[in-house]
């Protein structure tokens, strides 16, 4: 469900001529099989109705070929169209579409799972002095620590500027904390070498563990309001 993994196992196409088949058994198999399909007797088939369906049936194999690119293509971008442009994991709409299901999940089969959000602290500071490239670069290693240490099984998005959100399946409450602290300490110890700077950044979290009554939409409020706590905290141990 990963982003790194958006592209293992995506079909590409096989077909290099515009029919394999065709182009193997010979130009006269592309007039039987037009007569074949129209109802035209073989007796008729002279030598310029031959010409003509050989070359329907090019054109025929030619619009194939397109149907098969555009279908490819545009597997490719609805799969794009799930991921943040810049952070190699899901957007806002993908992670919660994700959350909704796991949200479904736990109604139907009283799985366990807990949803994280994370605000990155200290990165305002970044983009104001050093840039908004070295900003982009410490949203993009962030992502990618989140990848990391998650599982397969679990979502990591991008909620909206520098937050993060992350739902943990197959945890319990306890579990899902200590994870989340894991995730937050992680973030904070990945130095991001930037023209040669290093830029650290760390996270508030809050995190909401999921039931059956609460909405996808109503959990990520809730572990964002623990996250506002969390940083209010953070603020005041700076001041």
């Amino acid at each position: 469900m990963k982003f790194l993994s958006i592209f293992a196992g995506r079909k590409r196409l096989q077909r290099t001529a515009p029919d394999a088949e065709a182009s193997e058994a010979g130009p006269q198999d592309g007039a039987l099989r037009a007569a074949e399909l129209l109802g035209v007797p073989q007796a008729h088939l002279t030598p310029q109705v031959r010409a003509a369906f050989n070359a329907l049936m090019g054109e025929v194999d030619a619009l194939r070929l397109e149907v098969d690119q555009f279908q490819l293509l545009l597997a490719d971008a609805e799969a794009s169209a799930d991921y943040d442009p810049l952070v190699p994991v899901y957007n806002r709409r993908a992670f919660m579409r994700g959350a909704s299901q796991v949200v479904a999940m736990v109604r139907r089969h009283e799985v366990e799972a807990s949803l994280i959000y994370f605000d990155l602290n200290g990165f305002k500071d970044i983009n104001d002095l050093h840039g908004h490239a070295a900003g982009d670069a410490v949203l993009r290693a962030v992502g990618e620590t989140l990848i990391r240490q998650t599982r397969e099984t679990d979502l990591v998005g991008r909620i909206g500027g520098d937050e993060f959100a992350v739902v943990l399946t197959h945890l319990n409450a306890a579990a899902a904390s200590a994870k989340a602290e894991t995730l937050a300490a992680a973030v904070c110890t990945d130095r991001v070498l930037h023209n040669g700077v290093p830029l650290v950044v760390n996270a508030a979290f809050g995190v909401s563990h999921f039931n059956a009554v609460d909405s996808a939409e109503q959990l990520l409020a809730a572990a964002d309001e623990a996250m506002y706590a969390d940083k209010a905290l953070y603020r005041r141990a700076r001041a």
